[in-house]
């Protein structure tokens, strides 16, 4: 259980890090481009964070393929499954460079930026999608070192990335950079952390390189497209938001809705990282004499996930505005309800996040496939309307009713794809929920407070620190931990003697 904990912070932690240099970079990069500016810079990077769909469904099935192989003490599979993943996003990462190289002052005309910011943006596109090879060269390391379950060496490099971009950053701006050459920051990030996660990776690739077999090649792509849709949905939905937004409403807005979508995204990707190492221990119990301890540890794992993430998603939603508030100052109310909408789609959606893995380690994609096709076709059908009657709101409303529907499509079909689990009493829902809301409503109207008469910056260290309170508060009240040491460390220790007895397995544990 110590390991499954360590991987469960450190993945975590990283997320974290990715956080805190946005927190950073990103008010610095307002204050030396301006709002508009910062608008264009957010659909680049949408643009080619879309590239980033061509790894999203690999990435999850080479982590189980090298889990699998781990376990079975099979380092030279690990290694040729690496080798093969390295080379096909090489292969498509260096195409997709050329590509954007080519098409950039085409992909800058199809928005309605005013001429400087029109040149700025194909500059800037040129720039960051050198990045794209460098980026999905770093994925597949980090694939590796995940698989592995060494997500303490991904927090590392994590801290590593983020210190060259936050410097980059800096740098950039002291020197009076033009927001096309701030797209060297993206550049700088990517070196730091492939050379970082390639050194690292070194002593698990002493072995002749190679590649999988056609067989295993098959199996690996099979998965791959069934979690692909899944994985892509996330991006395509989260990067529409902007692309769409910058199609209907002016470049200032689009800084808001990028901001928003940057601080849903961020707080989701926190929410989501105990989700890999849940799924790699999934993925461990996969032999049929552990077959019975994967189900009741599923069990376990699952409700207290269900507990924590409605409660997490409820405050989050009532302190989102004075977040921004706090983070950026006044101006940015736009970005606030943006924000609170956005944080409840991907809240709603991962309330399911321990189901979705559990289907994973199963090898079982096709329902999580069919859940982003819906999601995808929702988000279309409710976004473009909505934008075309109420501009960027109609964008971000469209975003969240998808997901609403999306959840409860997916609560619904679970029960037909994995029938040996027990369906969850909605009691237990019903009981986060009502703990949820009182202190999302306490924790809301401290955080607006505090955003209004602290000073920016210091406001958003309290802000963040009321977040913190009311989600401990709301735990301890509704998992019913007494709020003392002593009270927590008996509830961690019951929890984890629970997790060992029902995990306990003959394959090795990630």
């Amino acid at each position: 259980m110590r390991g499954a904990q360590r991987n469960i912070s450190a993945s975590v932690i990283t997320a974290l890090i990715g956080i805190v240099a946005v927190l950073i970079a990103t008010p610095l990069i307002i204050d030396h481009v301006g709002k508009a500016a910062y608008g264009v810079w957010t659909v680049s990077m949408a643009i080619v964070i879309y590239i980033g769909i061509i790894e999203a469904g690999m990435a999850p099935a080479v982590q189980r393929y090298i889990a699998l192989a781990r376990g079975a003490d099979d380092h030279a599979g690990a290694a040729r499954v690496f080798w093969s993943t390295l080379a096909f996003y090489l292969s498509i990462g260096i195409v997709a460079a050329l590509i954007i190289e080519l098409l950039a002052p085409q992909i800058a005309g199809l928005f309605d930026f005013p001429g400087g910011l029109e040149k700025e943006a194909t500059e800037l596109l040129r720039i960051v999608g050198l990045a794209v090879p460098l980026g999905l060269a770093m994925a597949a390391l980090a694939n590796l070192l995940q698989g592995q379950g060494r997500f303490t060496s991904i927090a590392v490099t994590a801290a590593l990335g983020s210190i060259g971009y936050l410097t980059a950053v800096i740098w950039l701006v002291a020197a009076g950079a033009t927001l096309a050459q701030l797209g060297w920051t993206v550049i700088a990030q990517q070196l730091v952390l492939l050379v970082s996660r390639a050194l690292l990776a070194a002593g698990s690739l002493r072995v002749r390189p190679g590649f999988v077999s056609g067989e295993d090649a098959i199996a690996i792509a099979g998965l791959s497209a069934r979690l692909q849709l899944s994985v892509a949905s996330l991006i395509i939905n989260g990067q529409s938001d902007r692309v769409v937004t910058a199609l209907v409403a002016r470049p200032a807005v689009v800084a808001e809705v990028g901001i928003a979508s940057q601080l849903a995204e961020s707080g989701r990707l926190v929410a989501a990282a105990p989700l890999v190492p849940i799924f790699n221990r999934f993925a461990s119990l996969q032999s049929p004499a552990d077959h019975v301890a994967l189900g009741r540890t599923f069990v376990s794992v699952d409700r207290l996930w269900v507990t924590a993430t409605t409660g997490a998603t409820l405050i989050a939603v009532a302190i989102a505005p004075s977040v921004i508030r706090g983070w950026l100052g006044g101006g940015f109310a736009l970005a606030g309800g943006f924000a609170a909408m956005l944080i409840a789609a991907y809240g709603s959606n991962l309330l399911f996040g321990v189901r979705i893995a559990y289907l994973r380690a199963r090898g079982s994609g096709s329902l999580e496939a069919r859940l982003a096709v819906l999601l995808i076709a929702l988000n279309l059908a409710f976004t473009v309307p909505l934008a075309l009657i109420f501009g960027a709101g109609g964008v971000v409303a469209g975003t969240l009713l998808a997901y609403l529907l999306g959840a409860a499509w997916f609560t619904r079909k679970f029960r037909d794809h994995a029938p040996e689990i027990e369906e969850r009493s909605a009691a237990t829902f019903l009981r986060a929920a009502l703990w949820g809301v009182l202190f999302a409503l306490v924790g809301g109207a401290l955080a607006a407070l505090a955003a209004s008469a602290i000073p920016v910056g210091w406001a958003l260290a309290v802000v963040l620190a009321v977040t913190a309170i009311a989600w401990a508060g709301f735990l301890a009240c509704s998992l019913s931990i007494r709020p003392t040491p002593a009270g927590v460390k008996r509830w961690r220790s019951e929890f984890a003697d629970q997790f060992a007895a029902r995990a306990s397995s003959t394959t090795q544990s990630p």
